[in-house]
């Protein structure tokens, strides 16, 4: 009984909440309905004042002066153009400097000395794909892209003639701070033009992840640097020739994502120092230092390295922090390549300017191969 009565009262409290629910809105529909009868009240009361039949007599206007010929407001506009004009150029004015000041790559030697104290060894001057290539063509004797060609002969001065006092390094690593600015093609053609110099050069393809270096040259790629890391193979088994004297190439091999733990291995430590003996330059090309640890780990066993920095392109803040840490390592970093740089640069010195001295270049058009300019002298050493 006691739990029908509490139910009872549970359900009699519930009705009395609905109860006062309905008299709250009642109470509030009362007040709104007496808002509306004195609102209408109000307006039958002023209807009864007005006289709807009467005629409303219009106000009399007089003629003091005839109006002037119209005539288009025009210096007002010209006023609103130019103060449009001049705002419009603040605001792009104020644009400009602001992603100025967040963009900071470098687009011109200048700029680039501003913020590094690293030594440039060379301007490489920007080259463009042609017939369709897949990238940039390798130099070659009867090169026609002369300011292309001269800029790594620079390179190759800087090298040989560096006015260190220490003795010329013979294990060159070749990096940057992030992929496509240029590394391997820098590489490559850095190897090609020491080897015409005379010098034997080992090419290393140490881009044991993407390397490519055996497309670049059209050669094989059946065994290369990962199995002399990993299968113990004899490394001078692994060597191609190159397509010209004095260059030699060790293609990447198979891919590995264990590059880091093989180039502290005891086995790329004797390869090293195989190869030193017998070859002038050996010169790594190697997997961006912030893309991954190999460099960091590979760097320390070199005798130095050239960071390569593509115009344009490099962010300054990425490439200063790839470069510290190279030096955490103890690394010797002989200077910057300032790749990919555009002809119209202000502060691009090359040859480009005196294009007459090479008038006496032979010819490399297909229907005229073998002939040759008015002079017969041949392209300089």
């Amino acid at each position: 009984q006691i739990k029908q009565t509490q139910k009872s009262i549970d359900q009699q409290q519930e009705e009395a909440l609905k109860v006062s629910r309905a008299a709250a809105t009642f109470d509030q529909l009362k007040a709104r309905a007496q808002e509306v009868q004195q609102l209408y009240d109000r307006l039958m009361t002023a209807k009864q004042t007005l006289d709807l039949n009467k005629d409303i007599s219009p106000e009399s206007v007089t003629i003091m002066q005839d109006a002037s010929p119209g005539q288009p407001a025009r210096a007002r506009m010209q006023k609103m153009l130019l103060t449009g004009g001049l705002i419009g150029l603040a605001a792009a004015v104020g644009l400009l400097l602001l992603v100025d000041r967040l963009d900071d790559r470098m687009g011109s030697y200048s700029e680039l000395r501003e913020i590094f104290d690293e030594e440039v060894l060379a301007q490489i001057p920007r080259e463009k794909a042609r017939n369709g290539d897949d990238g940039v063509a390798l130099v070659h004797p009867e090169d026609e892209r002369h300011t292309f060609v001269e800029a790594f002969r620079n390179l190759r001065s800087s090298l040989l003639f560096m006015s260190d006092s220490a003795e010329r390094p013979k294990l060159i690593l070749l990096t940057s701070a992030i992929p496509n600015e240029g590394k391997s093609l820098t590489a490559a053609n850095l190897a090609i033009t020491l080897a015409k110099a005379g010098s034997r050069v080992l090419l290393v393809d140490a881009d044991l992840r993407k390397g490519a270096l055996h497309r670049r040259f059209d050669t094989a790629r059946d065994a290369g640097l990962s199995e002399v890391l990993t299968q113990g193979l004899k490394w001078p088994d692994a060597v191609v020739s190159a397509p010209m004297d004095n260059l030699f190439l060790l293609p990447r091999g198979a891919i590995t994502p264990h590059s880091s733990e093989l180039f502290l291995g005891p086995a790329m430590d004797a390869f090293l120092k195989e190869a030193e003996s017998k070859f002038d330059f050996v010169l790594l090309d190697t997997v961006p230092v912030l893309a991954a640890d190999d460099v960091t780990s590979l760097a320390p066993l070199v005798g130095a390295v050239v960071f390569v920095i593509r115009a344009e392109h490099t962010s300054a803040r990425v490439a200063r922090a790839a470069l510290e840490s190279l030096y955490q390592r103890q690394v010797d970093v002989l200077g910057l390549i300032f790749n990919a740089v555009p002809a119209s640069s202000v502060d691009y010195y090359y040859y480009y300017k005196y294009k007459d001295y090479y008038a006496t270049y032979p010819s490399t058009n297909p229907k005229g191969r073998g002939k040759k300019h008015k002079s017969a002298e041949t392209e300089p050493a």
